[in-house]
This record gives structure tokens, C-alpha cells and sequence, in this order.
């Protein structure tokens, strides 16, 4: 799951959403400098991915996108299934997926103080190309997977996943419904 999904799975609590954002980028070795609630945040993060990486649902994702996409196939994955969240997010979570992604941005900057530097520079070009709300669209979509493409350190795919997503949108769109509420059910259960 990538941004949008840990921040809908974090119950709406600030602090939790706050850790779950930041996850990727601090390390263990630094949580205590975390409240309590930014701490289980992360810890969710880690819960979510882990859920995840493991499920047979998203395995099988896994391997559609592998040919193409070798070891960058999760990553694809992860933005893919965003973009599902994204385009029905009310139906999933009972939110307007436009406020939800202001709520976001705005507690990003009430947290600023203690995110590392890493997110703040994400985070920064995350709110400037409103990455939340335009995961729904296929331009937003395409935007997220050619900046993972520039960033990545090795040759890779990633910018030309949207032609096979158009070619078994029907394949990975209900692999992704069936998984999603698993997930759902999974984190309130470990809330």
C-alpha cells in the first residue's frame, strides 16, 4: 500500500496517520523521540506492509506485474492499488476523497516540527501536485509512477505500468477488492 492507503487505514487519529506516514523514512533506532501515538503509527505502517507483502490476493499481483516490472513490481503494485482506493474512496471509507487529502496536508503541516527531513521534502511535493486526490485519475496515476521511475536507482518499467494496467484492469481491480477489506478488517483488528 502506498501513501494514501496507510493514511485511510490510520482510524483518523493525527498522531497514528502522522507515524504511518513517516515510517519509511526514520528507523527504529530513533521512535523514542516519537509520542506514543506517532509510535504506534509507525508500528501500524510495519503491521500494514507486512499484511500485505504476505497476503496470497496481492502475491498474485505480484507475479501479473514481475514480467514486466521485476523487482519493482511492489512498488507498482503499491501505487496501482492506491489508484483503486482513490477512484471509489468514499465507498471505502465514508470520505470525500478531496477533503480527506486537505485534512492530510494540513496535518503534515501541524506535525512539520517533528517529521524528519526526508518527509517534509516528500511531503512538500506531495501536497504541491496533490498526489491524494489525483492518485483517483490516470494522469495522477502516471505522474506517480514516472517520478518513482526517476527516482529509482536502477533501469526499470515503472513508467510503462499504466499500459498493462489498461490491459487487465479487470484482473488487478478485483484482486484489489477482494484484498481491501481483509486489510480493513486486519488493522481495526490490531488497533
Amino acid at each position: 500500500m502506498n501513501f494514501l492507503a496507510h493514511l485511510a487505514l490510520s482510524d483518523n487519529d493525527p498522531e497514528i496517520m502522522i507515524g504511518n506516514s513517516i515510517a519509511d523514512f526514520t528507523r527504529r533506532k530513533f521512535y523514542d523521540q516519537y509520542s506514543e501515538g506517532i509510535r504506534k503509527g509507525i508500528e501500524l505502517h510495519h503491521f500494514i506492509d507486512e499484511f500485505t507483502d504476505s497476503h496470497a490476493i496481492v502475491g498474485e499481483m505480484l507475479e501479473a506485474w514481475r514480467p514486466a516490472q521485476g523487482k519493482y513490481a511492489g512498488v507498482v503494485n503499491d501505487i496501482v492499488m492506491d489508484h483503486f482506493l482513490a477512484r471509489s474512496f468514499n465507498s471505502w471509507t465514508g470520505e470525500n476523497l478531496e477533503a480527506f487529502a486537505q485534512k492530510a496536508y494540513d496535518l503534515f503541516r501541524d506535525y512539520w516540527s517533528v517529521l524528519p527531513e526526508r518527509a517534509q521534502h516528500t511531503f512538500t511535493y506531495m501536497e504541491r501536485g496533490n498526489w491524494l486526490k489525483n492518485y483517483q485519475h490516470r494522469h495522477g496515476l502516471e505522474s506517480s509512477l514516472n517520478g518513482m521511475s526517476r527516482r529509482a536507482q536502477n533501469e526499470n518499467r515503472m513508467a510503462h505500468a499504466v499500459v498493462q494496467l489498461d490491459r487487465q484492469e479487470d484482473f488487478f481491480k478485483e484482486r484489489f477488492e477482494n484484498f481491501f477489506p481483509e486489510l480493513q478488517k486486519a488493522v481495526q483488528d490490531q488497533l
